[in-house]
């Protein structure tokens, strides 16, 4: 741990001093490999989320998130899931995590520890998993790396495979929210897919040829529409 009289941000920068010294790379190089606009976007982005905290908003946004959430633990675990998810995708995490993190502290201010930790651990997963739900936020900085190596990203393309996986992968964490706390639910949802699951699957393979070649057809068409 460092000193506490020395503010992280100084040693960050002390070691950065440091290491372009010893690379022994010519300053105007150095400089012209800075990316101004990120380091614009990121102040922006941080004055706007310490802006929310200090006006009080993000204590209005806990008791709206509570009282929308009710008495229920479990719809409050999935609503944090998926609105950090949904705010990640259009604006980095980083500051929305910052935002929400005293949002999920006021929520759980009557919990107890293990169901704090399980509404943070709600929250990162989503606030991570749901950056790549859009290219927006600071995907965008992958779409110039790409475009300044010769292999630009359509918006199109990535927002088909990000949003269709990212989907996927937040749904399957709720269904083991739902498990843990409403088991029975959680089963009745579990068995719904894999009858749906398996039903396609019989169809396939033993139902009638007019029957199948529509179900084909139809996946196909899904598969070309996102490989697309």
């Amino acid at each position: 741990m460092p000193p506490s009289f020395i503010p992280s941000s100084i040693i960050a920068l002390s070691i950065a001093i440091v290491l372009i010294i010893i690379s022994g790379l010519e300053p105007k190089e150095l400089i012209s490999k800075i990316d101004f606009e990120l380091i614009f976007y990121l102040l922006g982005i941080f004055i706007i989320a310490g802006a929310i905290e200090i006006t009080g908003i993000t204590k209005l946004l806990g008791k709206a998130l509570t009282n929308l959430g009710g008495d229920s633990f479990l719809f409050q675990l999935i609503l944090i899931l998926w609105i950090s998810a949904f705010l990640s995708s259009t604006i980095d995490n980083i500051p929305i995590t910052k935002v929400l993190i005293p949002v999920v502290g006021s929520m759980s201010s009557n919990e107890t520890l293990e169901n704090k930790n399980l509404m943070f651990y709600s929250l990162a997963i989503g606030a991570n998993w749901g950056d790549n739900l859009t290219p927006l936020g600071d995907n965008i900085l992958v779409f110039n790396i790409a475009e300044q190596n010769k292999r630009p990203i359509s918006f199109k393309q990535f927002f088909k495979l990000g949003f269709i996986t990212t989907i996927f992968q937040l749904s399957l964490i709720t269904v083991i929210f739902i498990l843990i706390y409403q088991f029975i639910i959680g089963i009745v949802i579990c068995l719904t897919i894999s009858l749906i699951i398996i039903f396609i699957y019989l169809t396939q393979k033993f139902g009638p040829s007019a029957l199948r070649l529509k179900i084909n057809k139809f996946i196909n068409k899904i598969r070309y529409k996102i490989i697309r």
